[in-house]
């Protein structure tokens, strides 16, 4: 099992305790009583998965409208939430993730062939679990962030590592993103956005007392190590 199996294991419900629903809003909410200013750090690195709206037509364009609402609506029900948002998009080379990245490529290009042949065979839209996200997504997303006065920053060198830094130099209170090698960085509480709802309904991986959770699974924190090489 690698790092990435690790957390749809965990996400699955296999192990009780693992992971559970939340809510950000009402998060933040209990929070408040006790700290004047909340804030709320998610890691970009996936940030086409987290912010498209997927609808029955999406291989025929024109969902950029359901984007921008959809980034605005929760935009602003974080704002109302004294939530604040910092995103990270990853502008590191990373050579010795090269064949991570070729893999994902040669992944991303059979699924561009499955949609093709659907659509010429049947003519009909394609399943929605063969989404691929345009190539000038992440420009796209970051412009709009822009656009609704969001932190929007970029990585240099190791992304990974410098979103992790920059949690801890901030003391940020939670980490939203959709990669499971920042869990072995022990944040101060990981959120998967594989299950962010417009209804602001989170899965929590890892929270505050993440070493009561990694137990369920006979994971301790001096376990990450090896199961990030693993």
């Amino acid at each position: 099992m690698g790092v990435q199996d690790l957390q749809a294991y965990l996400e699955g419900g296999t192990v009780q305790g693992s992971c559970s629903n939340v809510d950000l809003v009402r998060i933040a909410k209990s929070m408040s009583a006790r700290l004047v200013k909340q804030s709320q750090k998610k890691g970009g690195n996936h940030a086409p998965n987290q912010f498209s709206l997927v609808v029955d037509d999406w291989a025929c364009g024109g969902q950029w409208n359901r984007m921008v609402m959809f980034l605005s609506q929760f935009v602003n029900s974080l704002k109302k939430a004294n939530i604040d948002l910092i995103v990270f998009f990853n502008g590191c080379i990373e050579p010795q993730r090269m064949n991570e990245w070729i893999q994902q490529q040669q992944r991303t290009r059979l699924k561009v062939n499955q949609v093709l042949r659907h659509m010429a065979t049947k003519g009909t839209p394609p399943p929605k679990v063969w989404w691929t996200a345009p190539v000038c997504l992440r420009t796209a997303v970051r412009m709009v962030l822009r656009h609704l006065e969001v932190t929007v920053m970029c990585t240099m060198d190791d992304h990974r590592q410098e979103v992790i830094a920059y949690c801890r130099e901030n003391q940020l209170h939670g980490l939203l993103a959709d990669d499971a090698e920042y869990a072995a960085f022990q944040p101060p509480r990981y959120f998967s956005a594989r299950h962010l709802k417009l209804t602001y309904k989170i899965h929590d991986v890892i929270p505050r007392k993440e070493v009561l959770r990694r137990s369920r699974v006979g994971c301790l924190p001096c376990h990450s190590p090896w199961l990030q090489s693993s």
